[in-house]
């Protein structure tokens, strides 16, 4: 096994660790390639991929390692891969550390030597961070222009660090972001800036994009700008705010979020998408759609906005099944039918209605002709996920994608189709199937 095939294995190594650990972080990390990178000090993210430098990851204990990970997570989670903008890479990946470091030291992680942490900065957002970095270091800039005889040292480049408080307490004006803590100054416990994790051609001065505190550096989510940068931020904005939402609900099943960490997603990323929003987006991935100012939303012009309808070019069949088992009431049903008639009238399609409870009662095709939805549901006994897909085999059908409508009381599924599923129910805390998108309804729909 060679040096980055040892650097991935003790990579998933600690991914996997953090599944028993820390839910939250584990399951926002699986969502990342990873991939060796030499050229990079120590390792970087963009949303997509998290890259490392084999060296410094052979060099960093587990534990700390397990910290470099939740580091990188934790950037994607505020959406530090979208949010810089025009501001100076440095300084912004600065200012990103400072933001997030507290918040999983707080939750007991262990960071790799030199992390950036400083009590000024704390319960600030990265964005304010960045304007008080800006101004010390033009202050400094500012004061060795003036006094050029005070040594050798040279003026900042622009996003440079230029002064840093570490989590051991003031440093004085002048000394780098990168100052190391007690235990790496004693040459403890992994590599240093200078260290073994560094490539050998790497210069800090010369590459403004560096990790300023050797704990993995945040890249923007496309490099390129332009159009298509903006719509790639928007797409990663939205698979990151659903991604956390989910993570945090794993977390709250293995046990609550406490501290920092528990105050930064209830401020920042309590889910704001409603469990039709969501539906609404998983059916766009399916069809080929566009916005008609011929045909209005319905929805909002009681609130007098004329605003466009969804007019969609092309979607094929599309499978709802119904569960209709003992365990759902009445209630539940209509909600699941309200939801079913918004979405025939924002799409034109053709839908398969397939009632199940321990085995299929119904079939039924709907169109926009059957509008609004009445369906009288028979069944009342036990749940088993498997029917609807065993007769969609039968009938050799392969819809657009299948839509579950449960209470998810069940742990009788089938193997995994060859098209998209999304499962819908009102059970908070459920758990997860084993193929499929999961999305949970408001509460008020079935109460």
């Amino acid at each position: 096994m060679n040096r980055q095939e040892n650097a991935r294995h003790k990579l998933v190594r600690a991914r996997s660790e953090l599944v028993l650990e820390m839910p939250f972080f584990a399951h926002l990390a699986l969502r990342l390639n990873l991939r060796p990178d030499p050229s990079c000090v120590s390792a970087w993210t963009n949303g997509s991929d998290l890259a490392f430098n084999p060296g410094y990851v052979e060099a960093l204990p587990l534990p700390k390692l397990k910290g470099m990970l939740c580091h990188e997570v934790l950037h994607l989670a505020c959406l530090h891969h979208t949010r810089r903008g025009e501001r100076d890479k440095s300084t912004w990946n600065r200012a990103c550390d400072y933001a997030i470091n507290p918040i999983l030291l707080d939750a007991g992680l262990e960071l790799p030597n030199g992390y950036l942490d400083d009590p000024r900065h704390h319960g600030k957002s990265a964005e304010e961070i960045y304007w008080d970095l800006r101004d010390v270091d033009r202050e400094e800039h500012e004061f060795v222009t003036e006094n050029p005889n005070l040594g050798e040292k040279s003026t900042p480049a622009e996003g440079a660090s230029s002064s840093s408080i570490s989590h051991e307490g003031e440093e004085s004006a002048g000394e780098r972001s990168d100052q190391t803590s007690e235990a790496q100054e004693n040459n403890e416990n992994g590599p240093t800036p200078a260290g073994d994790g560094a490539p050998e051609s790497w210069d800090r001065e010369s590459d403004p994009g560096a990790d300023p505190g050797m704990t993995g550096e945040v890249r923007d989510a496309d490099q390129s700008g332009g159009a298509h940068a903006e719509s790639l931020h928007q797409e990663q904005e939205q698979l990151w705010s659903e991604a956390v939402s989910r993570a945090t609900q794993r977390q709250k099943e293995a046990g609550d979020l406490l501290g920092a960490l528990a105050r930064l997603l209830e401020d920042r990323f309590a889910p704001t998408l409603s469990w039709h929003d969501l539906l609404q987006r998983f059916l766009s991935r399916a069809a080929r759609n566009d916005f008609s100012w011929v045909r209005p939303n319905r929805r909002h012009l009681h609130t007098g906005l004329y605003l466009p309808g969804l007019h969609t070019e092309e979607l094929d069949d599309v499978a709802v099944v119904l569960d209709v088992s003992g365990s759902v009431d009445e209630e539940c049903i209509q909600g699941f039918m309200a939801e079913l008639t918004g979405m025939l009238e924002d799409f034109d399609m053709t839908a398969t209605l397939i009632t199940c409870d321990a085995a299929v009662t119904q079939v039924r095709p709907l169109t926009r002709a059957d509008l609004p939805v009445c369906v009288t549901a028979t069944g009342g006994g036990g749940t088993d996920f498997r029917p609807p897909f065993q007769w969609l085999g039968e009938q050799s059908r392969t819809p657009a994608c299948l839509i579950y409508f449960t209470d998810m009381n069940c742990n009788r599924y089938p193997q995994e189709p060859d098209f998209p599923v999304l499962w819908v129910t009102p059970s908070i805390g459920t758990e997860e199937p084993p193929f499929g998108e999961l999305i949970y309804m408001e509460e008020s729909l079935c109460a």
